[in-house]
């Protein structure tokens, strides 16, 4: 539990992996199978956000199908995890096209283990960003209800721990404004997830509350500001690690502003942006 939970807190992704994968080879010597289903789909997750290989024998001890056949019936809090997981990266890379399915899989088996209450947090977090970002993307009632379902949760919780859970809070509230095009009070949110973030450490969520008020900024076509936030998420991606989601982001971010560049060669204040974007990051991605 110590081993998985550190990953959504630790600001360094490089030296929790290499904790989970000394838990895993512990687990693995005394042929514990019930904590492997535990710890395998976060050890891919964090291969996937560092860019490492994931097809080591221990990745495929069980094939995906099967493992979700046999969890569904025998143990649905690990088949939760493993669906979470994948319905996280998706969300994380931005891949669309799979993360409605995805999500639909982890809203059937959900349910609430009081024993995690910090797991069953950061779950409710992203399950509600997917939630309002489905939302804007189909239009359907059930995923703004599931949004604020998870925003009442963690607006909860912050009166308890404003450390663990207030930029949580205020990053869904803010996703909220944007679905309902509220955009005065967005931008306001924005700014109070990413500094409350900063405030209490949580780097990977100070670089995801970045990320997406670049996308909502780019929504209302304020690309000088987006391509900042896209500049600041890229730097504390890098900083925790992540550095196959810093690719993505470079790439992303390079084919849109320079669609930018071709149609807006007379704003000077965002091609300097572009070009300082570039350059940064063409010289971090260089280090690595």
């Amino acid at each position: 539990y110590y081993s998985t939970s550190t990953f959504w807190v630790y600001p360094s992704l490089a030296i929790v992996k290499k904790n989970v994968d000394n838990t895993r080879k512990m687990l693995e010597q005394q042929n514990h199978l019930t904590f492997l289903g535990f710890i395998l789909p976060m050890s891919r997750t964090m291969s996937v956000l560092i860019g490492s290989d994931v097809s080591d024998s221990f990745i495929n001890l069980i094939t995906e199908s099967a493992l979700e056949h046999s969890l569904l019936d025998k143990n649905p809090l690990q088949w939760m995890i493993l669906s979470f997981q994948k319905m996280y990266i998706s969300f994380v890379f931005r891949e669309f096209d799979i993360l409605k399915h995805l999500a639909e899989k982890y809203f059937h088996v959900r349910f609430k283990p009081w024993t995690m209450t910090f797991v069953l947090s950061v779950q409710r977090f992203y399950g509600g960003l997917v939630s309002f970002w489905l939302y804007r993307q189909s239009g359907d009632s059930i995923w703004a209800e599931r949004g604020h379902e998870a925003k009442l949760a963690l607006s909860k919780w912050t009166e308890s721990s404003q450390w663990n859970y207030q930029n949580k809070f205020y990053l869904l509230e803010a996703e909220d404004q944007y679905s309902n095009n509220d955009i005065e009070n967005a931008k306001s949110s924005y700014t109070k997830a990413i500094l409350s973030a900063r405030e209490h450490k949580f780097i990977n969520e100070e670089a995801l509350a970045c990320e997406l008020a670049g996308y909502f900024y780019l929504s209302i076509d304020d690309k000088s500001t987006a391509v900042d936030y896209f500049t600041q998420a890229h730097e504390k991606y890098h900083e925790w690690g992540a550095f196959s989601k810093t690719s993505k982001l470079y790439e992303f971010v390079q084919s849109e502003f320079r669609f930018m560049h071709r149609e807006s060669t007379q704003n000077s204040l965002q091609i300097n942006a572009q070009n300082d974007l570039n350059q940064g990051v063409s010289k971090r991605l260089s280090d690595h």
